[in-house]
């Protein structure tokens, strides 16, 4: 497809809807050998090259001006392999092709929170949800992939074959190839999803924070748990009256397993304060792992400062709530119902669980001990909105930097160089700007969210 082309424009637009390029062609790709043919191509006329897997990236590396963009979005192919407890998912896959055949079957592979998100991205990145507390991160599953390198060669990286550049995927594998199919490792859908809300008044929200950090990393592997300061919607009919259009702390745990018992060990959180609003409710997980997909959708803009905190005193709460609540944007909340997951201005997960008990050298993330994982959200849908809220959310990020360590490179919104390289791959840079020299020497892949060469 060519600019003027009639697809063109749909074809060119990602998740994000800040990012607004214009490639200079894009081809869609139904084959790992196309993928190939055009990547030699643009090597041999000297055109950069982008890829799409699900464009689902903050950062919106998937397009870029003037440049190919290689779109994956035909190789969508799902193939389980039922004697070996494997699935074969093309590169250009969301989700929620895996969760849904996935569940017809009772397995799944960890993922992320919204079924929109593309496979590719979310696994090179390490991949986050749900689950990451009880089974670990979505690289954990990885047996092996499909790659066509920088030089138009097809291999597959596994532990046995190209181990260092299957090492490398796990984690920083923007960086070194074009992915055209990934093999998991599945597992039993670990019972029901128990999820539980409560909105807290503005006066409690310091001392349930409190208890927050006190409790949640105490928590079972079983229990995620989320804290967001927000302002209620005004269109939230089920929250009381006088706490419409007033900022709230929201608690919101996921638990896998028994009703009962999700309801036993939850229940502290629950009692730190009088919530003014709470609700519980049971879900399989392929339902759960689509109900924020609204809330997520396609054509808001967006800007983000993730980091893992390093520490969480009483000062770094009170700077939360006051840069909460001084939040210049509008409401963007899908509907009137309350999502487990939510467009907010302030997010803290507890991380740790089964995820930071892996081998650290079994994949190339860096940050996965127990900490927690904090997110300054921006979100708009006009132009004009756009500059007072990305200088709100980098001043709020500032003024939490003395607790700020990593980040997680998949809510990265701003392509880095090699001080964020640094800064997200800790010290395993060397080893990943090693491997990058063998099966990228020449930088091809320089779109990635940071720069190993």
């Amino acid at each position: 497809m060519l600019p003027g082309d009639p697809t063109y424009d749909v074809a060119r637009r990602v998740w994000n809807a800040d990012v607004d390029r214009k490639p200079a062609a894009i081809v869609r790709c139904a084959s790992a050998t196309d993928v190939a043919k055009a990547l030699r191509w643009c090597l041999d006329n000297d055109v950069d090259v982008t890829v799409r897997g699900g464009g689902h990236n903050l950062a919106g590396t998937a397009v870029m001006d003037d440049a190919v963009m290689l779109d994956m979005g035909h190789l969508n192919q799902v193939r389980f392999h039922h004697d070996r407890e494997l699935v074969t998912v093309g590169g250009g896959c969301r989700w929620g092709d895996v969760d849904r055949p996935a569940a017809d079957r009772g397995v799944v592979v960890p993922a992320g929170v919204v079924s929109h998100t593309g496979v590719a991205g979310l696994t090179l990145g390490g991949g986050a949800g749900y689950l990451s507390r009880l089974l670990g991160a979505t690289a954990d599953y990885l047996v092996s992939a499909q790659v066509v390198l920088a030089s138009g060669e097809i291999v597959t990286a596994s532990a046995d074959e190209h181990a260092d550049l299957f090492w490398a995927l796990k984690g920083a594998g923007h960086n070194f190839g074009i992915v055209t199919s990934f093999t998991f490792r599945h597992v039993p859908v670990p019972g029901q999803a128990n999820v539980r809300q409560a909105f807290f008044a503005a006066d409690d929200r310091l001392s349930v924070l409190q208890f927050f950090r006190d409790w949640a990393m105490t928590a079972p592997d079983s229990v995620t748990t989320y804290a967001r300061l927000l302002e209620v919607p005004p269109y939230w009919s089920q929250i009381p009256t006088p706490h419409r259009g007033r900022p709230v702390l929201n608690i919101t745990t996921v638990h896998y397993g028994d009703e009962n018992e999700s309801f036993r060990v939850t229940e502290p959180m629950f009692r730190a304060a009088e919530p003014v609003w709470s609700q519980s409710y049971q879900v399989p997980h392929v339902r759960l792992q689509h109900a924020c997909d609204d809330e997520f959708r396609y054509g808001v803009g967006h800007y983000w400062k993730h980091s893992y905190l390093t520490a969480l005193p009483d000062a770094a709460f009170e700077t939360m709530i006051d840069y909460s609540d001084r939040y210049p944007g509008r409401h963007l909340q899908a509907h009137a119902n309350i999502a487990p997951q939510m467009q907010c201005p302030f997010e803290i997960q507890t991380g740790g669980g089964a995820n930071s008990r892996v081998d650290p050298d079994s994949t190339s993330m860096t940050e996965r001990k127990d900490q927690w994982g904090a997110n300054v959200g921006t979100d708009w849908e006009f132009e004009s909105e756009k500059a007072e809220l990305v200088a709100w959310a980098q001043e709020f990020s500032d003024k939490l930097g003395e607790y700020q360590g990593s980040t997680y490179i998949n809510f990265t919104s701003v392509q880095g160089d090699e001080q964020l390289a640094r800064l997200v791959y800790g010290d395993k840079y060397e080893r990943l700007a090693a491997v990058k020299k063998v099966y990228d020497p020449n930088n091809v892949f320089r779109r990635g969210l940071v720069d190993l060469a």
